[in-house]
């Protein structure tokens, strides 16, 4: 409890080596004492962190009414920097190569998300349009909740929700499971409703707990995991991608106005 900040920078096995214990006895104490395991454990103590830390006049994390546009630029920066190298702490190769195993494979892929995480879809969605893969991202909920209905058992639907507790990406998910479709999540670490019904769960770290102007560094971070699961798409499918990448590459470029 006095040295939580350090402990969430370290690896169960960095900790172990500190204290004088083993991974497994620290794994142990974690589910003893009501969590999932290590990294659950060590989240909850950063965020319990903010908690106390908290100041009514910070607008953002560490950023107060009274900062400079210096002072701004530099901690916004660093927050964002944060929230993606604690994501790259929580992601599982395994679960990564397994959403990208069942995107590849896809028949059609559906993206669900709402506000800020409805840009990231975007962002997903246009990805996938430029490789040619059957991509659908509906802005409109009870299109949404259509499409949901009309999957199959080889089709898969992302859900993208910081806090995991979206009501329509829930139903959206929800619905394509049961037509048979197999789920993907992107939220925050921890359980939730999203995660919870989801096939494959894909974790960033929990940011913004007190954030006043929206989603900032939540959107990074799961702008960061799209990025490194498309960028493995395109690695696993390279020989017949490459060509959409590059027609499409010259289609935009002629679009591009000459000085």
């Amino acid at each position: 409890m006095e040295h939580r900040d350090d402990i969430y920078n370290l690896t169960v096995e960095e900790l172990s080596a500190a204290i004088g214990t083993s991974s497994a006895s620290i794994v142990r104490f974690a589910q003893k004492i009501g969590y999932s395991g290590y990294q659950e454990l060590k989240l909850s103590l950063a965020v319990d962190t903010r908690h106390k830390d908290f100041d009514e006049e910070k607008i953002y994390e560490a950023i107060s009414i009274n900062d400079s546009t210096d002072e701004i630029m530099e901690k916004v920066a660093l927050e964002n920097i944060k929230a993606i190298k604690d994501t790259l702490k929580l992601l599982d190769k395994e679960v990564i190569d397994e959403a990208v195993e069942a995107i590849s494979s896809a028949n059609k892929i559906n993206l669900c998300g709402v506000g800020s995480s409805a840009l990231v879809a975007a962002d997903f969605h246009y990805k996938l349009t430029r490789i040619n893969m059957p991509a659908s991202l509906y802005a409109d909920y009870h299109l949404q909740m259509v499409s949901a209905a009309n999957m199959h058992e080889k089709d898969v639907a992302i859900g993208i929700s910081h806090s995991g507790k979206t009501f329509e990406t829930y139903k959206a998910l929800e619905t394509a499971k049961k037509a048979g479709a197999k789920t993907i999540s992107i939220t925050k670490f921890g359980g939730n409703p999203i995660s919870k019904i989801s096939d494959i769960k894909i974790y960033t770290t929990e940011v913004e707990k007190h954030l006043r102007m929206g989603a900032i560094a939540s959107r990074i971070a799961q702008l960061t995991v799209i990025d490194i699961l498309f960028i493995n798409i395109v690695k696993k499918n390279y020989d017949v991608v490459s060509d959409y990448i590059l027609n499409t590459g010259n289609i935009i470029a002629q679009l591009k106005m000459n000085e």
